[in-house]
């Protein structure tokens, strides 16, 4: 599968990244990160990609802009938001935007982005 991880925080993608590769290296065939949605969706026109790892908020262009520009665009992306933000309001406004599934940073697991990718 190829992913891609899209926050402005550096070292979460960094973190996010390592965790992605100690656990489903035999899985990725290839890691993108991208700063923002507008990066994120540069790099989806040049590259086929099954997974976004979407944040919520950030500059230039925010997760859920982004997402429903992903979801418009292809449908075959799967997106699948990452947020520090667990109110019910922005959980839901990922989901309508059309996210998949969500996860809360603090809850980041092997289990729960195993879940996410559907990895059995």
């Amino acid at each position: 599968m190829k992913i891609i991880i899209v926050d402005d925080n550096k070292e979460f993608r960094e973190a996010f990244r390592f965790l992605l590769i100690e656990n489903f290296k035999e899985k990725i065939k290839a890691l993108y990160e991208a700063g923002n949605g507008k990066e994120c969706l540069e790099i989806i026109q040049k590259e086929s990609v099954d997974f976004v790892f979407m944040d919520k908020q950030m500059p230039v262009m925010d997760g859920i802009e982004a997402t429903k520009k992903i979801v418009d665009q292809y449908r075959n992306i799967k997106v699948i938001a990452i947020s520090f933000h667990s109110e019910f309001e922005d959980i839901k406004s990922m989901l309508e935007a059309g996210a998949r599934n969500y996860i809360i940073k603090e809850e980041i697991t092997t289990e729960t982005v195993s879940n996410a990718l559907e990895i059995k």
